[in-house]
């Protein structure tokens, strides 16, 4: 983690999260205090998030120059937040809409000694008409939705450089049928999504990785590709992976795709 400053071991509250808490990212906080992230492969998929995507946030944030400006959505504790910085971004600006993720992510902010890094606590449908950025992240986030597409959009209109859109995938299929007015016409669809019920006792058990209560839409890789077209990305594709990140990106199972207005 090149942003790392201070090597001193946290303290404080920040102290007691990294003792006691589960994390959404193995943050190294110096002093040999690493936190405990919620599952064994999620740092994997967070750093395979990071090497698919670095590429062409770079690229975007050079074009851009050295007033860069990076925004992360969905942002959880900030890791990506400070990646952006790593990467190119003069400032970035991070929101979720979880209370306790944002607190979280400004005790490592100051405690990492990031100045140019802010957060805010707001829903991604409340973010209408702000000023655009550069490069906007949308990590992990579509798939925890009842209205994705609405959710792009938003992004579409925030992004003056490219967004990054990564998701969890529903498993390759054959094209879904369905009928549309006319007994015995039907109509074949590449582009498909499953419905996943979130219950509102999941938030409670994993209050940093949940917001329950809602009926999560997940894509296959063509309603993905087809949802950021809809959106209104002129031109979306899907960057390089690397054959050694975590295997559900090789295997089709998880899907980076960049998107330029």
């Amino acid at each position: 983690m090149g942003l790392l400053r201070r090597r001193r071991a946290p303290e404080g509250p920040l102290a007691a999260l990294a003792e006691s808490a589960l994390w959404m990212y193995e943050w190294d906080l110096g002093g040999g205090v690493r936190t405990r992230p919620m599952g064994p492969e999620l740092q994997a998929v967070h750093d395979a998030r990071a090497a698919i995507a670095e590429p062409v946030v770079r690229s975007a944030l050079g074009k851009a120059g050295p007033q860069a400006s990076a925004l992360d959505l969905a942002c959880s504790e900030g890791w990506f937040a400070h990646r952006l910085l790593e990467w190119g971004a003069h400032r970035a600006h991070g929101i979720d809409v979880r209370p306790e993720n944002v607190h979280r992510a400004e005790l490592l902010r100051d405690h990492l000694g990031a100045r140019r890094l802010t957060f805010e606590v707001a829903d991604v449908f409340d973010l209408g008409g702000r000023e655009p950025a550069d490069v906007v992240l949308c990590l992990g986030l579509v798939y925890h939705l009842e209205d994705p597409v609405g959710a792009l959009r938003i992004a579409r209109a925030l992004t003056r450089g490219v967004c990054v859109v990564e998701s969890q995938l529903t498993e390759p299929h054959e094209p879904l049928r369905h009928g549309w007015g006319t007994t015995g016409e039907y109509l074949d669809q590449e582009a498909a999504w499953a419905a996943w019920y979130e219950p509102a006792e999941l938030q409670a058990g994993h209050p940093i990785a949940s917001f329950g209560g809602v009926v999560s839409m997940i894509p296959n890789g063509a309603a993905l590709k087809q949802a950021m077209s809809a959106a209104g990305f002129s031109r979306v594709e899907a960057p390089l992976v690397p054959t050694h990140v975590n295997a559900q990106y090789t295997q089709g199972h998880r899907l980076v795709l960049a998107g330029w207005p």
